[in-house]
């Protein structure tokens, strides 16, 4: 992420740049020997101005929605094995560093996102998230509840009479689509990490991955 543009583009529209959260490769060493790059695309971060995802998970994941994400990396990035394996804290601490997160939002929002504001932030900053995103050069992107967004910002070529689901219902994960690819990487719709069944959302993105070509 480079921040200087970052600052330089939010000065012009008048925004707050000391309010910018950080956010990228969260091991710079780990990503460089990872076996697939996987970003995942989230909506923003919990009133945390001007924070930094890097810093938060040098001794493992904080707050059940990382706990949540590094069991579904541990998956994507170990051919998912059973799901007591990547449960295990010393997996969910060393697969936690081993992914890149960017938010569509670089300013703190609430506990409850209001997809409005996001999108708006979105479409404003879209040249610097392409930028941020080609920078990272990922493999897979998962789109945590925000792939409705991640259609126009990457341009995917969709089906629209297929249905998206952008909340977990466990009794329709199955509708979801296969996936989508753009750019040269694989984009996975998915459902954000809060408030899920972790075994049974684990289980599920085992099945979608099953039918990657």
């Amino acid at each position: 992420m480079n921040i200087d543009k970052w600052e330089k583009h939010y000065h012009k529209l008048g925004i707050d740049t000391s309010a910018i959260c950080r956010d990228g490769v969260f091991d710079k060493e780990e990503w460089k020997n990872v076996n697939k790059k996987i970003l995942f695309i989230m909506k923003e971060v919990n009133k945390w101005k001007g924070g930094d995802l890097k810093t938060l998970f040098k001794d493992g994941p904080k707050y059940q929605m990382w706990h949540t994400i590094s069991r579904w990396a541990g998956g994507i990035l170990n051919n998912f094995p059973k799901y007591e394996e990547i449960d295990e804290w010393s997996a969910r601490k060393a697969n936690i560093k081993k992914i890149a997160s960017i938010n569509l939002k670089k300013t703190s929002g609430e506990a409850f996102s209001n997809m409005s504001i996001i999108n708006a932030y979105a479409h404003t900053d879209k040249e610097l998230l392409l930028e941020q995103i080609d920078e990272i050069q990922p493999e897979i992107i998962v789109a945590c509840g925000t792939f409705d967004s991640v259609i126009w910002l990457l341009d995917l070529k969709v089906n629209p009479d297929r249905i998206y689901l952008d909340k977990i219902n466990p009794d329709k994960l199955s509708r979801y689509p296969v996936f989508e690819k753009s750019r040269n990487i694989w984009v996975i719709p998915w459902v954000h990490p809060c408030r899920v069944d972790n075994r049974k959302t684990y289980d599920k993105l085992k099945d979608l991955f099953a039918k990657i070509p």
